[in-house]
């Protein structure tokens, strides 16, 4: 008998510790969804985020024209499944607006890149070009990161810090191309790369032409001659190409370009496959360095 209540103590006292250690025991984390309409976002949310966060990315096809891109309902769904949503804002994914609504998404739990930098309708909606949006981007998500997930906030901070390293990195190289090369004129097929354009300090010619074609207008007949005179007197140094919207005409602006000995730089709206944000900004730099070099070796 003394022996039957000594196990029945035990047993007791190994429930009651079980008990106190489950209440005490570490939460564990739960890992949030997060939608990003375009892919650099998503992205930069997965770095931020690491095994925290699961990311889906709809605009992810470097190889299409993003202003053709149509909703699926898988895509709906996602959405509705979400946790956090990004959107770049300016008009640009205006589809994302629809979807939103259609789901009563909090607005808390949207993440607008136009409303980070209070950028108006009508400024130049290729964000993700500008650097410093990309760095009030990701302190807003490891901000939500955190509210959300409060028992990983120095997960999230280290990784933070870690991609605000290299994003200063970026921002040093744009200053020392700026600081080597002055008075640069350049022009574009499409405004997409003018944000970049404007933090290395170039002077961007042909601009209503760029916003006629990336609101899907046609230019006037001055707007082309004037450019293709530009190009023929190098007036313009560098032509930067929207790979993912070609037109007859913009063929045509390439090839007069490289006919007259003008460097072309080919650039996308959408992130290509297999890269990171910095390594795509970098690559970019890249070409753009390539062909400043090409003309002051």
């Amino acid at each position: 008998m003394f022996f039957s209540q000594y196990r029945k103590s035990i047993l007791a006292g190994i429930i009651i510790y079980s008990s106190c250690t489950a209440a005490y025991a570490e939460p564990v984390s739960k890992v949030l969804h997060v939608i990003a309409a375009e892919n650099m976002y998503g992205d930069i949310a997965q770095q931020l985020g690491g095994k925290y966060v699961q990311v889906d990315s709809i605009l992810n096809n470097p190889d299409q024209d993003p202003h053709l891109f149509e909703l699926t309902p898988s895509i709906g769904k996602k959405i509705a499944d979400a946790d956090l949503i990004i959107v770049n804002g300016l008009g640009y994914d205006s589809w994302m607006n629809r979807l939103l609504t259609k789901y009563h998404f909090n607005h808390q739990d949207i993440v607008s890149v136009q409303a980070l930098l209070n950028r108006k309708e009508g400024d130049n909606p290729h964000l993700w070009y500008d650097v410093d949006a990309i760095d009030a981007l990701s302190g807003r998500l490891e901000q939500l990161y955190v509210k959300l997930e409060p028992h990983e906030k120095l997960v999230f901070e280290s990784k933070l810090s870690s991609f605000q390293t290299d994003l200063n990195k970026i921002k040093e190289r744009i200053e020392t191309i700026k600081q080597k090369h002055v008075h640069i004129k350049v022009a574009a097929t499409e405004p997409v790369f003018g944000l970049m354009a404007q933090k290395l300090g170039f002077e961007m010619l042909e601009e209503p032409y760029q916003w006629v074609v990336m609101n899907g207008g046609e230019p006037t007949p001055k707007q082309v001659a004037g450019f293709i005179q530009d190009l023929k007197t190098h007036q313009i140094q560098i032509l930067f190409y929207n790979e993912q919207v070609v037109t007859p005409a913009t063929q045509q602006l390439k090839k007069i370009a490289m006919e007259a000995g003008v460097a072309v730089v080919g650039v996308s709206e959408t992130m290509p496959a297999n890269l990171t944000y910095q390594q795509w900004m970098n690559q970019v730099l890249d070409k753009v360095e390539a062909a400043l070099k090409s003309k002051h070796p």
